[in-house]
């Protein structure tokens, strides 16, 4: 219990609920509200669809994170299909999960308003621009991806009716201050009693061992001296990052690289805009639509207008204002009339497009800027030789894989081609290759029996982004198991170990059946006075034991028998226990913990229930692609 506490206020479970409840679209990011293009489904729950597009994007999102976190580590643990696997997994357990907690809130009949939907999407970073909503983002990302705001606001609808079940959930969740007492009074508990130790040194010299019991043992521990197959290769490595070191950029190249690209260190003149829209497309909408434009002919504050009459629900309480827009990012027929208007606080006629009919005006003009030759010099510098490289390391996979395809049988070919170097290993098993072939596909080929029996060069493997091996297996060693006679000395050490710890327990035994009976023993004890569990003194085995035990009665006797790392025996007696101490600083503290683990396994109880009422087809299986049902 006290370990799950511990661990429950580090959770993943807690903090994704949080997460959760702070609407960051952790699994399935933004592009699982945004798209609206028919796709197969991976999964229905309740009849429901989880859709594939949703269950790639969750992937991909999920690897980003892990790589994000784990760094250059990553790259080994990705290219593991059985990593692979139980991410995708996880992944598509988790959108099941997703699904059966947004069906139970709409059952539920959780309504969210269209103000907290409005506070949700400008709280969303992928709309904002340094911290803040920004309109011409948030417009833009949706118009490229073929939303209109109505939708992806009714996506969201939906989203935040589940996060408020899950908030209800977390929210509910409490401890009581007797409880953070209890727990307290546990972890601070002192022990005391007694213990001895059987050294198996004292053991060992008395242990007589036969031929017989040492081939007994190693037949039944043959698979303690089993050596794995082994090979010896040739190989020769291609890396990017040496071929960046013969890289030069010549000055010429690089300001010639700058006139042909200047458009993209100018920036052009902005322009923002207000609008005011009139949804629809009939006679009604568009003798509204002119009767703003009359008052605002008339004088009337373009704002006020914005806020009485415009459907537009996101710049209507901003008095219109679109901020800054690019041309294409609205209907043609916007653009059109927006960017012909000319000075700052004109307006344009009534403007009919997809969405309905607009009155626009110009509300300011930014004038673009240019950047100098000198201040983007080191960073093209840095492009070009990048792409240099890039496209030199393309040439030499090229060529290293040309020659050892026309001449199969030897990488020298490759290597008085290219300059590259023909290293040969010693004998190496899958847990101890050379770091340059200590890679999943790597290891795959050269323990791949045809290829073994082939003797010939592989194709190129890419072990990285930036580094690639062609391999050829020299000799081969298939996997046994060594001799008695090889490993008779270590056999012999095992069974009298063995021997030495069986003699040790009797006696270990025989002296907790003495001390529970109360009677008085020769073997002396060693005193235990008042120690915590976070005793460093002590042997860790008996400190366990000691706490491990129930708490004896005011008569009684608690004896137990462990064992220690070192493999000898200790007789751990509990003679009494002292109730801890309430740090009244810690107790804040301790019960947010008490609270967190109380909440991981009430969310964990809420869904495996949910899923367990529910009817859930997996369409296609994260490991194998194949349909299973719950």
């Amino acid at each position: 219990m006290l370990d799950r506490i511990r661990e429950g206020s580090q959770s993943i479970v807690i903090k994704a609920l949080l997460v959760l409840i702070a609407l960051t679209f952790a699994l399935a990011g933004i592009g699982g509200y945004i798209t609206n293009q028919p796709e197969p489904a991976v999964a229905k729950v309740n009849g429901e669809e989880i859709t594939r597009v949703e269950f790639d994007r969750a992937v991909e999102n999920e690897r980003a994170r892990q790589q994000q976190q784990l760094g250059d580590f990553y790259a080994t643990l990705a290219a593991d299909p059985a990593f692979n696997q139980r991410l995708r997994s996880q992944v598509l357990n988790d959108l099941v999960n997703q699904k059966v907690v947004e069906l139970y809130a709409r059952d539920a009949g959780l309504r969210v308003s269209d103000e907290q939907v409005k506070a949700a999407i400008r709280n969303i970073a992928a709309f904002q621009v340094a911290g803040q909503f920004d309109n011409q983002t948030y417009q833009m990302t949706l118009n490229g991806l073929g939303y209109t705001p109505d939708g992806f606001a009714e996506l969201m609808r939906r989203d935040l009716a589940r996060t408020q079940l899950l908030q209800a959930i977390v929210e509910t969740q409490f401890a009581l201050p007797t409880e953070a007492s209890a727990v307290q009074q546990l972890l601070n508990q002192q022990r005391s009693g007694a213990y001895a130790t059987f050294e198996l040194a004292n053991y060992l010299s008395t242990v007589e061992v036969t031929d017989e019991e040492i081939a007994q043992w190693y037949d039944a521990n043959q698979s303690r001296f089993n050596v794995p197959e082994q090979v010896k290769v040739e190989f020769v490595a291609l890396d990017a990052d040496t071929l960046a070191e013969s890289i030069e950029i010549d000055e010429t190249a690089v300001r010639e690289w700058f006139e042909q690209n200047r458009a993209g260190y100018e920036t052009p003149d902005r322009y923002r805009f207000s609008h005011i829209l009139i949804e629809g497309d009939d006679e009604a909408a568009r003798a509204e639509a002119q009767e703003v434009l009359t008052k605002l002919t008339e004088g009337a504050d373009f704002a006020e207008l914005a806020a009485e009459y415009s459907d537009d629900i996101f710049t209507a309480e901003t008095g219109g204002d679109l901020e800054f827009l690019e041309k294409g990012l609205m209907d043609p027929e916007f653009d059109e009339a927006a960017f012909a208007l000319q000075e700052v606080g004109d307006i344009s006629g009534v403007v009919s497009t997809s969405f309905g009919y607009h009155v626009i005006k110009l509300t300011d003009i930014e004038k673009g800027s240019s950047t100098s030759y000198e201040e983007v010099r080191d960073e093209i510098v840095s492009e070009m030789r990048e792409e240099r490289v890039k496209q030199a390391y393309y040439e030499l996979q090229q060529k290293a894989s040309e020659l050892a395809f026309d001449v199969p049988d030897t990488l020298q070919a490759v290597a008085d081609e290219t300059g590259l170097t023909v290293r040969t290993t010693s004998w190496f098993n899958r847990n101890n290759a050379p770091t340059a072939l200590n890679n999943p596909a790597a290891l795959q080929q050269v323990f791949n029996q045809d290829f073994i029996a082939e003797g010939l060069n592989s194709d190129l493997i890419e072990t990285s982004d930036t580094q690639a091996v062609i391999v050829r297996v020299l000799d081969y060693q298939a996997a046994s198991v060594k001799p008695l006679d090889e490993v008779r000395a270590q056999v012999l050490d095992n069974v009298r170990t063995e021997k030495a710890q069986a003699a040790a327990r009797q006696d270990a035994d025989a002296l907790a059946v003495a001390l529970r009976a109360g009677e008085t023993t020769d073997v002396q004890m060693a005193a235990i006075d008042s120690v915590d569990r976070r005793n460093t003194e002590l042997p860790r085995a008996v400190v366990q034991s000691l706490f491990e035990q129930a708490v004896p009665s005011d008569e009684g006797v608690q004896v137990a028998v462990t064992e220690l790392n070192s493999g000898a025996l200790a007789v751990v007696q509990l003679t009494s226990a002292t109730v801890g101490e309430v740090d009244e600083a810690m107790q804040a503290q301790l019960t947010d913990q008490l609270v967190n683990s109380f909440t991981q396994q009430g969310y964990g109880a809420f869904v495996e229930a949910l899923r367990a009422e529910a009817d859930v087809e997996l369409l296609l299986n994260a490991n194998t692609d194949q349909a299973s049902q719950e």
